[in-house]
């Protein structure tokens, strides 16, 4: 092999380290996909909701005093969803289970969840503030809020609960 051939392959070897930073830096650029369309343009725009916009209100499915703020998206289509959830001091969400992936994050309040099928407040699991969750879809789970808690659920829809024991439903009732 003669020089000039081995120079510009050392040419191109060094070269490939500043071409891979410089493509990162151009998908870092680029805007992110937004999970918020306008229906009628299907523009995407990005979603800011302030605390003192949020709109609470009743759900059929959970227990009497827990109410529901949807954040984004509709629970049910298969499409991004977020919504908080607040519950009384002594507030139960009896053991259920969901056909998708479920992230709750607990916003305020003392929050505990536990797993299984039988509500035992032995197997709660303490979750300050901050705290995160992640229950695969069709694992057993229950909560209990020692205070008035806000919790946030993050799902890809379409979201229901389905109660272990159908007299624990709401709905029934």
């Amino acid at each position: 092999m003669n020089t000039t051939t081995r120079e510009s392959r050392k040419g191109i070897v060094s070269a490939a380290p500043l071409l891979t930073f410089t493509f990162a830096i151009f998908l870092a650029a680029m805007p992110a996909a937004s999970i918020a369309a306008d229906p009628e343009t299907k523009e995407h725009k990005p979603v800011i909701v302030q605390p003192s916009e949020l709109q609470w209100s009743d759900n059929l499915a959970l227990p009497a005093g827990v109410k529901v703020s949807i954040l984004y998206g509709d629970i049910k289509k298969a499409e991004p969803i977020g919504f908080r959830v607040k519950l009384p001091a002594g507030g139960m969400i009896a053991p259920h289970t969901h056909p998708v992936d479920e992230r709750v994050t607990v916003i305020s309040g003392a929050f505990a969840m536990g797993e299984g099928e039988k509500f035992d407040k032995a197997a709660l699991k303490e979750m300050p503030a901050g705290s995160v969750a992640i229950f695969p879809r069709g694992c057993a789970m229950f909560g209990f809020a020692r205070e008035e808690t806000i919790i946030q659920v993050n799902a890809e829809g379409p979201w229901a609960i389905n109660y272990i024991h159908p007299a624990d439903d709401p709905r029934k009732k």
